[in-house]
């Protein structure tokens, strides 16, 4: 055999080694890994979940029920809650319990062994450092110290509070910018406005039936008959009336009839003897919070405050409603309460 051919088959094994070699090399590589994924693996979900204890409630083996928790815990292996991702980091924080690392945004701890509720995590556009109600982002942006509270102030001195400027979207540094006026205003007391007029009674006579009507406050009395006009009120009917009343041992039959009459479009009954409590128009007593105006108002009244108008649609009880004349909006008024910082 000649020289260059032993060289040559030379080279041709050399090649031939090192191509096995580096298969080796990556066959070994390989195997590494996934005996390391398997140990992974299995530490992972030591610390996953506690192994379910199956104790044998027959002689003949196992409890069906447990059997079935257990195969159900090894087919539902744990995962972290919205993970979706392959080699990437994502921030964590250690859990409050166990200690172990869970997702930022986590509400409870993944583990199953632990399962404990996280604290909130408060944004930085709703962190108040002071507790003042205001959010340090608001503060800081109309130039207040988000280190005080500062929410009962009113720096532009419209009469609202900073906290009040805020709930409303409005700028606690310009006085034109204000929350609704009618925000400040509140009902001290509703009610009826007892009527000056009062029935005394009905006389029947050859001529029709004549009514005895009392003006309570000048004490003047006059007799009247359907269709006359006394103090601005017109009568316009009447309706005897009587009810049984138990005085112990015998019943008497008293007096409760009605007489009617109206003022302004509206209606109103008169009860003989005053006998049927508070008869006059309803009313309210309400206060401007901002200049401590007192007003007695009626329903339909018109109610002007700075450069807004209000009508009073409705008095019900303690409950008095108003609207906005210009937009239409119906605003339920708060009460008063005294003392009280509103």
């Amino acid at each position: 055999m000649k020289k260059d051919e032993i060289i040559n088959l030379i080279r041709a094994g050399y090649d031939k080694i090192i191509l096995i070699v580096v298969l080796a090399v990556i066959l070994a590589s390989l195997l590494t890994l996934i005996v390391s994924i398997g140990r992974e693996k299995k530490a992972l979900a030591e610390n996953q979940w506690e192994p379910p204890l199956v104790r044998s409630s027959r002689q003949d083996g196992q409890s069906s029920t447990e059997i079935c928790d257990a195969i159900e815990a090894v087919n539902a292996p744990f995962q972290l809650e919205g993970i979706a991702r392959l080699m990437v980091a994502e921030l964590r924080v250690n859990c409050v319990k166990c200690g172990r690392p869970v997702p930022i945004n986590a509400e409870i701890c993944p583990f199953r062994d632990c399962r404990s509720p996280q604290p909130k995590i408060i944004s930085q556009a709703a962190r108040d450092s002071d507790f003042d109600g205001l959010p340090d982002e608001w503060e800081i942006r109309h130039n207040f110290n988000p280190n005080l509270d500062d929410a009962h102030q009113d720096a532009d001195g419209d009469g609202f509070a900073n906290k009040e400027e805020f709930q409303a979207g409005t700028n606690p540094r310009d006085p034109a910018s204000a929350p609704p006026p009618v925000l400040k205003l509140r009902v001290v007391k509703a009610g009826r406005i007892p009527l000056s007029l009062s029935f005394g009674g009905a006389q029947r006579s050859q001529e029709g039936t004549i009514f005895l009507v009392k003006n309570k406050r000048t004490r003047r009395d006059y007799y009247v008959r359907l269709g006359d006009t006394v103090d601005g009120y017109k009568i316009t009917g009447y309706e005897p009336k009587t009810r049984k009343v138990n005085k112990g041992t015998f019943e008497i039959e008293e007096d409760v009839s009605i007489l009617k009459a109206s003022k302004d479009g509206r209606a109103f009954a008169l009860i003989v003897g005053d006998k049927g409590g508070p008869q006059g128009e309803q009313a309210a007593s309400l206060i401007y919070l901002i200049d401590n105006v007192k007003m007695l108002v009626k329903k339909d009244d018109i109610i002007s405050l700075k450069n807004n108008k209000y009508k009073v649609v409705d008095i019900d009880g303690q409950n008095v409603t108003v609207s906005d004349m210009q937009s239409g909006e119906e605003w339920p008024l708060e009460t008063f309460e005294s003392g009280s910082n509103q």
